[in-house]
């Protein structure tokens, strides 16, 4: 299953081999940074802890991550199976990312009435949650701020992700914005093949761009070994341990590389930090 995942960066990889390496060590003590996602398909597909770990591990910064992600997950039912919330208790991170489905996250903030709801209700309950056991640790918590269809519901996901980071004492990982700085450097990409869920391209920027926020330094453009399989939308992910435990997801200890000629254009795509975006990166909501 690891070789068959590790060929869909074939459709990317024009022209360019697939060169199987070995685990290499680097003598150079670095710090580690500790990095914790929940979410579900749009953080899974193409693995984007993977993708995360092999950038940092590029620039000489390791990253060690713990995934818990679902097909369709929201952010209550991972708060409620209490899994995140023990890893959180328990162990130390350097940063926590958030990622909600895009139709809690875009009505949430649309209207008192509409905060009250159910299902938003219970969405900013869990960000809330998340934040205090996170903070209380030490860690920085990234509300992760996903695309929609069109211009209007880009701006109401824009504007909800900044309100639910300042009412959580947390900082917005736009998400978005980054993959519209890509679309605009490259207007013939196809960011997103199946509407919702983003292409392996897209799914590396997002991992060029968190690593960015997470450590505060920028990415240079060097070759990138990706040691796990990149995920399907359709992966047996399961939320009740962390997706780099599970068989046929941590990978084999084989690595492909994606070469840094391939990785540059991302990097100067990148938009600086701060900005963000309220325009549709032509994609769909999830």
């Amino acid at each position: 299953m690891m070789a068959m995942r590790m060929l869909l960066l074939a459709a990317w990889l024009v022209g360019t081999s697939l060169m199987p390496v070995h685990a290499q060590t680097d003598a150079t003590p670095a710090r580690e940074y500790r990095v914790l996602l929940v979410g579900n398909s749009l953080t899974y597909t193409n693995n984007l802890p993977a993708l995360l770990r092999a950038v940092g591990a590029s620039q000489g910064t390791p990253i060690a991550t713990e995934s818990f992600a679902a097909p369709g997950g929201t952010l209550i039912e991972r708060w409620n199976d209490g899994h995140v919330a023990e890893a959180l208790r328990s162990r130390g991170f350097d940063a926590v990312v958030l990622q909600e489905q895009g139709g809690n996250l875009a009505a949430c903030m649309a209207s008192v009435q509409q905060q009250r709801k159910a299902p938003c209700a219970a969405s900013l309950r869990a960000y809330t949650e998340f934040a205090q056991l996170a903070t209380v640790k030490g860690a920085k918590v990234l509300v992760f701020a996903t695309w929609g269809p069109d211009e209007r519901w880009q701006g109401k996901l824009a504007r909800s992700a900044r309100m639910i980071a300042e009412s959580a004492s947390a900082t917005v990982f736009d998400a978005a914005g980054a993959l519209q700085a890509l679309h605009k450097a490259q207007p013939g990409i196809n960011l997103f093949p199946d509407g919702n869920h983003p292409s392996t391209q897209a799914s590396l920027m997002l991992a060029l761009a968190l690593y960015r926020d997470i450590t505060g330094s920028a990415p240079v453009a060097k070759d990138l070994r990706v040691t796990a399989p990149l995920l399907p939308v359709n992966a047996a992910v399961s939320p009740a341990s962390a997706m780099e435990s599970q068989p046929g997801l941590a990978g084999d200890g084989k690595a492909v590389v994606v070469p840094a000629s391939l990785v540059e254009p991302l990097v100067q795509a990148l938009p600086g930090p701060g900005s963000s975006s309220e325009m549709d990166p032509a994609g769909r909501r999830r």
